[in-house]
Formats: structure tokens, C-alpha cells, sequence
């Protein structure tokens, strides 16, 4: 069964500073919204103890992402 790819708005202003992911936890489920890319589920893998940087795995084609606060990806509870 085919998934239809979800609509990524593009980061405000303040998601291009810095995001803050201090309430997200491993194996939680996340929306990733990448600046110039679709929106996509994923579960987070790992988080620095400073919540500054993030790894997440794709649902979809299990690949494992690492982002940076300030890099304006937004990453989400879904």
C-alpha cells in the first residue's frame, strides 16, 4: 500500500534559530519537518543531554538522520 507524502510548510523564522527538544524522549514518534524536503514520520533514536542534537529514524525507509537545533528542522510529537 502506497502513503502519500505529507505537505511540509516551510520553518518560521524561529524554527531557523534554534528548536527545542528537551521534551522529546527515545522510541517517542515524531513528525520531522526538513526545510526543503517533505514531512515525514520517524522515531527518535537518541538525544544529546543538552536536547542540542537529535537522531531519528524514518518509518518509512529506516534511515537514521542526526539534525542540530539550529539547522531549522522542526521535529515534532505526532
Amino acid at each position: 500500500m502506497s502513503e502519500a507524502p505529507m505537505e511540509a510548510a516551510p520553518p518560521s523564522t524561529e524554527a531557523r534559530a534554534s528548536q527545542d527538544w528537551s521534551g522529546l524522549r527515545p522510541a517517542q514518534s515524531v513528525l520531522v519537518h526538513e526545510p526543503l524536503g517533505e514531512a515525514y514520520a520517524a522515531i527518535v533514536d537518541a538525544i544529546t543531554e543538552d536536547s542540542s542534537v537529535i537522531w531519528v529514524v524514518c518509518e518509512r525507509y529506516y534511515h537514521r538522520r542526526a539534525f542540530d537545533c539550529r539547522e531549522g528542522v522542526i521535529v515534532a510529537p505526532s
